[in-house]
């Protein structure tokens, strides 16, 4: 009904405004009491987005490709909701809605851009299906928390069987995003970094958790590491391989700034780090696939500080 939607978004927003005089952030509380109150306002709220919504998930990257995306997408002229502050569990996808709708109860929205914890994807998805899932990567600091990265990736195949006609922007340099692409059954395209770009250090020891193919088990071959298990793989037991990159970046410049080319366009960025080739790709990949132009990519780049929008480990 539309007067509890109405009460749920005039308490939640009031619960942030005390918090923040308080000195908390209050999102979390807010979302958390507006599903107590309207256990459909996020399906009712997101069903009021006009075009697509994206979804971000992945081990590291998520924040800065999501962030990215949303102020590429407003850099066309749209108006895009986004959980900036990376609130990414269940109520936080709440408060991104809530907090973003007016007083009547309605939206104001072209696009919606959310980041959602891999585990939490099963929570969300019953209350709206995306159009787009990003997948960033899969590394080990998820068993942290959830045992095994096999619980992560069963989690989110799940998740992707609840949104079967959602297509997925997966890190096609990650050998377990690859293959969770290829085994979920969702239409996907591929993102990565085709030829060599950096030399490996002799002395690295970075775990690899990719480095066993997900389908026979055998060891996969490696052509060359670009970073930790991401590179070009291959398994000499059932033929599992890096899959055709739709969205290539050549000939990648990473000593100061940020360089890459994609799509016959020269992408710049102000910030350093090698990683964030992928953040940036990542972003990029998603809208296009979506069919939007990003002209104002590059602008967008420049103007954001590296800092805004963090490196790798968000």
């Amino acid at each position: 009904m539309i007067l509890r939607r109405m009460l749920a978004i005039w308490i939640s927003k009031a619960t942030c405004v005390v918090c923040k005089l308080a000195g908390k952030q209050g999102v979390t509380l807010a979302g958390k009491i507006a599903l107590k109150i309207d256990p459909k306002i996020l399906m009712e709220l997101s069903g009021q987005v006009r075009k697509k919504i994206f979804i971000t998930c992945g081990t590291n990257g998520k924040t800065t490709t999501n962030n990215l995306l949303c102020s590429a997408i407003e850099a066309e002229g749209e108006k895009v909701i986004c959980n900036h502050t990376g609130s990414n569990m269940l109520n936080g996808v709440v408060s991104a809605f809530v907090l973003a709708a007016k007083w009547n109860g309605k939206l104001d929205a072209d696009y919606a851009c959310i980041e959602i914890d891999e585990a939490s994807t099963v929570r969300v998805l019953p209350y709206f299906k995306p159009d787009y899932m990003i997948l960033t990567n899969l590394f080990r600091d998820q068993l942290d928390r959830y045992g095994e990265i096999d619980i992560t990736m069963e989690l989110l195949k799940k998740a992707m069987h609840m949104a079967p006609d959602m297509t997925l922007v997966v890190n096609g340099d990650d050998a377990l995003s690859a293959f969770l692409a290829k085994d979920s059954g969702n239409k996907y395209v591929a993102f990565g970094i085709g030829k060599q770009c950096q030399q490996e250090k002799e002395n690295a020891r970075e775990i690899r958790e990719g480095q066993f193919c997900k389908c026979c088990g055998e060891k996969l071959n490696y052509h060359f590491y670009h970073y930790s298990q991401l590179g070009d793989y291959e398994c000499p037991n059932c033929g599992f391989k890096r899959p055709k990159l739709d969205f290539d970046a050549e000939n990648v410049k990473s000593g100061g700034k940020l360089s890459f080319d994609v799509d016959n366009r020269e992408i710049k960025a102000n910030y350093r780090g090698f990683y964030n080739v992928y953040n940036i790709l990542a972003a990029y990949a998603a809208a296009r696939t979506a069919g939007l132009e990003l002209k104002n990519y590059n602008k967008v780049l420049r103007l954001l500080m590296p800092q805004q929008h963090i490196l790798f480990g968000l």
